[in-house]
């Protein structure tokens, strides 16, 4: 029985100053990295994702071959993209995902006028919104695990 593709839902920001196929490898590399794809799961064709992101396929193509060639997918002729998991890879991609996504963070909310202080208190705000069961301490660390 053949296996569901599972959909790939982000959207590109064609205005973005991080160019087209940086910003679909991306998306790609966190669905795998996060487990929503896993181990041998088929990637959406070149031509679907294409059409559904609105952009030429030569730029998946091109996303494709890449993360090939990084090792987070495999193909096999005549059937498409499939995902690779390789969790030392990965914990390595991840740290430094996360790094990035905080920088960006910072930078923009620096940007707004916060301090690094209001930085922490609103992170700390808004993990109690998404994970009340973790607050945080006043050391920064998770209650319960201080």
């Amino acid at each position: 029985m053949k296996k569901e593709i599972k959909i790939l839902d982000f959207k590109v920001e064609a205005k973005s100053a991080v160019p087209v196929y940086e910003q679909v490898k991306q998306a790609v590399k966190m669905a795998i990295i996060s487990g929503y794809l896993e181990e041998n799961d088929q990637l959406m064709s070149i031509r679907e994702l294409g059409a559904k992101l609105n952009i030429h396929p030569n730029t998946i193509s091109k996303v494709y071959y890449q993360l090939e060639m990084e090792g987070f997918i495999y193909s096999r002729q005549g059937t498409g993209y499939f995902v690779k998991v390789n969790p030392e890879k990965f914990k390595k991609e991840k740290h430094e995902l996360f790094k990035k996504v905080t920088r960006e963070y910072i930078s923009k909310a620096t940007r707004l006028g916060y301090s690094p202080e209001e930085m922490l208190d609103e992170l700390k705000n808004i993990l109690a919104e998404v994970s009340p069961d973790k607050q945080i301490g006043k050391t920064g660390r998770i209650k319960g695990e201080e």
